[in-house]
């Protein structure tokens, strides 16, 4: 009689914030073939990181011989430790790259490329450790890898391209790198058969700072709703403080909302006839994605992965200009709804939870085997 076919266990960390489907679809992907252990990372504050990390040293101590394979979200902190004991035991560790640890924008705070203090030498010690000696880099984009951004400058006299991505700020690094982008379910992110667009001109993101608000280009949606005053704005992702912020403006057509369920979002996407995704960075952002799935007519900056996503099916801001990005959302909003359909077959065709299944796989058999 056979033996019964032992599966390989995987060990998959991220950071406990982390709770958008581009991230977790990959712990169902994994599950397919292993058996995965999920590790969320909960540290904000300096004392808290030391005492998380101390926690994550002990669990690692005596669990990491069970694991053939560490699979990681994001470099930060929490990949530190666990790229040095898979080093130290000689297990294989993956790390999916999504923007942050490929960049540093002073205007706005972003990315971790920075020795401005202790706290954050030491955090960017921690991301330049993970990258250099982990077996392999997945980043969503290949602008993570090495880029130009024209656009974040672009409203300054005299402003200069800002050069990112992980080789520019780790020139002598050796780890293999391979880009692979987000999937996603057409299944789940469709537009409601009973919901109907409207003119209106959606953004979402995780707003809890003024960075992030400038970041995600908040900032100009606001501007552009006080000028477009025939239009509804929604905006989605604030903390309490920028819901009171947003909220005291007292703009009429802006609809202002905390985090929401996935049901809510996916409403409100397939009510919204454009997504606005004016960003200063991403990576390969996927609330574009998701609303174009809803078939919305994307509007965003000329950043990172987002020209290559939308890809004739909208409309593209190469300036940090109000009255542009206002002419790119009328366009967007007087659209033919066929540019909808275009925008859902687009990311249907190209980023589908599909293909990003069989790269992952593929990748995870070369390094463990099934």
């Amino acid at each position: 009689m056979p033996s019964p076919v032992v599966k390989k266990r995987i060990l998959f960390v991220k950071h406990a914030a982390i709770r958008s489907k581009f991230a977790t679809n990959d712990i169902d992907i994994l599950k397919e073939r292993y058996l995965v252990t999920s590790k969320d990372i909960d540290a904000k504050g300096n004392i808290l990181i030391v005492f998380t990390l101390v926690k994550q040293l002990l669990s690692l101590l005596f669990t990491i011989y069970k694991y053939k394979l560490v699979y990681i979200w994001f470099a930060d902190y929490h990949s530190f430790l666990p790229v040095l004991f898979a080093n130290i035991f000689g297990k294989k560790c993956i790390i999916c790259a999504g923007g942050y640890e490929a960049t540093f924008i002073p205007e706005v705070n972003c990315g971790v490329f920075t020795t401005g203090s202790l706290a954050k030498r030491i955090r960017r010690f921690a991301v330049t450790f993970s990258l250099k000696h982990c077996s392999y880099i997945l980043p969503v984009d290949e602008t993570l890898i090495e880029h130009v951004n024209n656009y974040v400058n672009s409203n300054m006299a005299g402003g200069k391209p800002l050069k990112d991505g992980i080789k520019t700020f780790i020139p002598d690094i050796k780890t293999r790198i391979e880009t692979v982008p987000p999937g996603y379910d057409g299944n789940l992110f469709r537009k409601p058969d009973s919901v109907q667009k409207e003119k209106s001109v959606i953004s979402a993101g995780l707003i809890v700072n003024g960075f992030e608000f400038k970041r995600k280009g908040f900032d100009m949606l606001v501007q552009c709703a006080a000028k477009m005053t025939d239009t509804k704005f929604v905006l989605i992702g604030l903390n309490d403080e920028f819901m009171l912020k947003v909220k005291g403006l007292n703009l009429a057509n802006i609809e202002a909302y905390g985090i929401v369920p996935y049901e809510k979002l996916i409403e409100e996407y397939g009510k919204a006839k454009v997504f606005a995704q004016l960003s200063l960075f991403e990576g390969l952002p996927s609330t574009i994605c998701e609303a174009m799935c809803c078939e919305c007519i994307p509007v965003g900056s000329s950043v990172n992965g987002i020209p290559k996503i939308i890809d004739g099916t909208g409309y593209i801001v190469y300036n940090r200009n109000v009255d542009e990005a206002i002419t790119a959302l009328r366009k967007g909003l007087e659209a033919s709804p066929e540019k909808g359909k275009a925008a859902r077959a687009h990311i249907m065709k190209n980023f589908s939870l599909d293909k990003r299944r069989d790269k992952i796989l593929l990748i995870t058999e070369n390094l463990i085997g099934n």
